[in-house]
């Protein structure tokens, strides 16, 4: 999950997240979400070199409001596929 600044927190339902993450996944919503966390690494291993993609945090939520908010919707509701069973 992203860690969102409450300045680029959106309230988006889970039905229009899907369609975010899929149009951002070209149809697939696995793929969106997994672009969507390659876009931050990118950008945290960018943040170390002397041309960072996007000069702080902010300039990236600002950029990627939408598709962030959309994968925590989405990563929320999926959390239970994902827990080990004890």
């Amino acid at each position: 999950m992203f860690r969102i600044p409450s300045f680029y927190q959106e309230d988006i339902s889970y039905d229009e997240s899907v369609r975010i993450l899929q149009n951002f996944g070209g149809g697939d919503l696995l793929e969106g979400m997994r672009k969507m966390d390659a876009m931050w690494a990118e950008y945290v291993v960018s943040s170390n070199t002397q041309d960072p993609m996007y000069d702080e945090d902010d300039e990236f939520f600002s950029a990627w409001v939408y598709e962030v908010n959309a994968f925590n919707v989405v990563y929320d509701a999926m959390a239970g596929l994902f827990q080990e069973e004890v």
